[in-house]
């Protein structure tokens, strides 16, 4: 059974999956498209090096959650506004 999301008394929230998530979510909606290497800097920088290993699971999140989308091209990330997702299903 994967404890990614599971907290325990242990559980430091700053580097919790859906914590970083949202810091992420604000910061790419702030920018709209967002370089992977650049987003990886500002978060080690704001929260320390422990987020590095915590940054990929929290993209897949959102991606999941269909907040993001990865730009191959670019290597970026990008939000999903609500209008992408009607054209997707149409």
């Amino acid at each position: 059974m994967n404890k990614i999301l599971t907290p325990t008394k242990h559980t430091k929230i700053k580097y919790s999956v859906i914590y970083i998530s949202g810091i992420i979510l604000k910061y790419v909606q702030k920018e709209s498209i967002v370089k992977y290497e650049d987003l990886k800097e500002i978060l080690i920088n704001n929260l320390g090096v422990k987020t590095k290993s915590r940054l990929n699971l929290s993209l897949v999140f959102l991606y999941s959650m269909g907040k993001v989308k990865y730009l191959n091209d670019l290597d970026a990330i990008a939000i999903v506004n609500g209008n992408e997702i009607e054209n997707e299903n149409n």
